[in-house]
């Protein structure tokens, strides 16, 4: 018997998943949050199955099923279908979130926010100085802008010779300008998932201007001696994946998908100590 091709299979399995989760994969009215779909044992348990075929069918650029599971867990909470998830979440260096063409994807699709303004700033030499975002909800009116300036960047420390604020300087200005927007008016319609926006070089990472991360290499940013060592050690989704069953992690988040790094974090260590009381 001829052997199925990975492809196929991926699209089967996607189309069984779409017949059968057709209402909770429907686009959120303007009455739901966007960020907090439903989640339940029967989604979860159809998405580690589709991520096994993504992942061997090699359609998308993950390294093995557990990543795929989180990136399409983390895309079906916030409103995407399981192969937009692919195009809009990423994961780097361990770090599940929304590129920002994702995050500003969903700022447009969203029935939550009325208006979205993005301005570049010159000087009376029309000279590039930063970026300007406006947002506001359709839903309360609460309004509020954000800029980012190349002083903001030199006062942070992140102006460095040879950096990408050096070499990019308007993509990063501008995407920190909607990430910090974003962050402050709509965390709902994006899950809070603007750190590749807001931080980027924390991640070793650059932004072009189509909104597409460019991995790159890391930037260790020094700390002084009175400055209290921060635990760099970080636990993430697709390792608990790896570890543990659905149900677990579920029953230890009071059933949702853990997404912050605190929650991350309780979770894990919640796991392991049940794991040495029960001795599994």
């Amino acid at each position: 018997m001829k052997e199925k091709d990975n492809t196929i299979t991926t699209i089967d399995v996607q189309e069984k998943f779409t017949e059968q989760t057709a209402a909770p994969l429907a686009l959120a009215s303007t009455d739901q949050v966007l960020a907090n779909r439903e989640m339940s044992l029967g989604v979860w348990h159809m998405i580690n199955t589709v991520a096994d075929d993504v992942y061997r069918s090699r359609l998308f650029p993950v390294s093995s099923p557990q990543q795929a599971a989180a990136i399409m867990l983390k895309g079906y909470e916030i409103g995407l279908g399981l192969m937009a998830s692919f195009e809009f979440v990423q994961v780097v260096k361990g770090n599940v979130g929304l590129s920002p063409k994702g995050a500003l994807a969903m700022l447009h699709n969203s029935p939550k926010i009325e208006d979205l303004e993005l301005i570049r700033l010159t000087d009376e030499h029309n000279k590039f100085v930063g970026y300007q975002c406006r947002m506001k909800r359709a839903d309360n009116g609460f309004e509020h802008t954000e800029r980012w300036t190349l002083d903001d960047a030199i006062t942070a420390g992140l102006m460095k010779p040879d950096s990408n604020w050096e070499k990019y300087p308007e993509n990063m200005c501008k995407w920190r300008s909607i990430g910090f927007c974003a962050d402050v008016v709509a965390p709902d319609v994006t899950a809070g998932m603007v750190d590749f926006l807001i931080r980027p070089e924390q991640f070793g990472v650059r932004i072009d201007n189509e909104g597409n991360i460019v991995e790159g290499k890391v930037t260790t940013v020094k700390r002084s001696e009175n400055q209290p060592q921060e635990n760099t050690t970080s636990i993430t989704l697709e390792q608990l994946l790896a570890q543990y069953s659905a149900d677990q992690i579920l029953q230890a988040n009071g059933g949702t998908i853990p997404g912050t790094s605190e929650e991350l974090e309780r979770v894990a260590n919640q796991l392991i100590k049940e794991s040495q009381e029960n001795g599994y």
